[in-house]
């Protein structure tokens, strides 16, 4: 049995090995660009903004039509939120939230049944299935929605030290919390495109007269972070009790920086555990056959040669 799944197991040895190396290549690339950009132009990079857009796609509009089928997703302030979380502030993007989470039971369900029918099931089996595809059709959008949040949460986490240790240089420099939060956002728009947006949309509710403490709140609940949310309530309680927002950015900074380095030392102990798979399933196999392949075989011939000598 060992000797059918070495192939297997080698052959998918190799194959993360080479997705490894083409994601390693494909990071290099990317590092290679940005730096590349920054050298050619001083502009800022247009970043894509997918439904944030003032119109929607031709081919998302329909499914505006097929969220009236979930009225309550429509008007939900905690969906509204979610989807901010994940990138999506388009005013219909509750709406093409509903209507893709429509047609994803739809397209399950009616696969689910045409498929039992072809191979002749029994109707209790069709019922049973059917409704279980029903089912993953209504949560797969809201498990996408959560990959989505958790990517643009995590980018948000790794980029923040790093930005807010300019937002403290800003600051110390003379600058006002507005102008260094632009700027902040202005500097970071290659390496931290998320954090960027984030920031320039604060700039710009305070611009158009949103009070600056409840511009940050919105940021604490557009990004979902803790870390945003620590940050957003020092702002807050610096200028209203009007203590130096220098001093507190810079010791939150502080407090940022440790707890990276904290969550960097958490994974560097968790990495044992997550090798034991491939350590097992895709490296012992094979050690086996190398090191019991020439004694079997010694054997096996020993035994042939007694067999024909009797």
């Amino acid at each position: 049995m060992i000797l059918y799944l070495v192939p297997i197991l080698t052959a998918l040895t190799l194959l993360i090995g080479t997705a490894g190396v083409y994601q390693l290549q494909m990071r290099n690339r990317r590092v290679a660009n940005r730096l590349h950009r920054i050298i050619e132009t001083d502009e800022p990079t247009t970043l894509p903004t997918g439904l944030v857009d003032a119109a929607l796609p031709i081919w998302l509009r329909p499914m505006t039509f097929l969220a009236w089928l979930l009225p309550g997703h429509i008007y939900s302030e905690t969906l509204l939120w979610d989807l901010a979380q994940a990138g999506y502030r388009h005013v219909d993007a509750r709406k093409v939230f509903a209507g893709a989470r429509v047609l994803s039971i739809v397209t399950l369900g009616l696969l689910a049944v045409l498929t039992l029918l072809a191979v002749h099931a029994q109707p209790q089996k069709v019922f049973i299935w059917t409704l279980l595809a029903v089912a993953v059709g209504f949560y797969l959008p809201t498990m996408i929605l959560r990959v989505k949040q958790n990517k643009r949460q995590q980018e948000i986490t790794l980029t923040l030290p790093d930005a807010l240790d300019l937002l403290v240089i800003c600051v110390e420099a003379g600058q006002g919390l507005n102008a260094a939060l632009l700027k902040v956002a202005n500097e970071s728009s290659l390496h931290a495109k998320v954090l960027s947006e984030e920031l320039k949309t604060v700039n710009n509710e305070i611009r158009a007269g949103v009070a600056r403490p409840q511009a940050l709140r919105n940021l604490g609940l557009r990004t979902g972070v803790d870390d945003v949310r620590a940050l957003v309530a020092v702002m807050i309680q610096s200028d209203r009790f009007g203590t130096s927002i220098a001093q507190a950015l810079r010791i939150h900074a502080n407090s940022l920086r440790t707890r990276r380095r904290q969550r960097a030392e958490e994974r560097a102990r968790k990495a044992p555990v997550k090798l034991v798979f491939p350590l097992v399933f895709c490296i012992f196999p094979e050690l086996l056959v190398v090191i019991l392949a020439p004694g079997m075989l010694a054997l096996y011939r020993a035994l042939l040669t007694m067999s024909k000598g009797g």
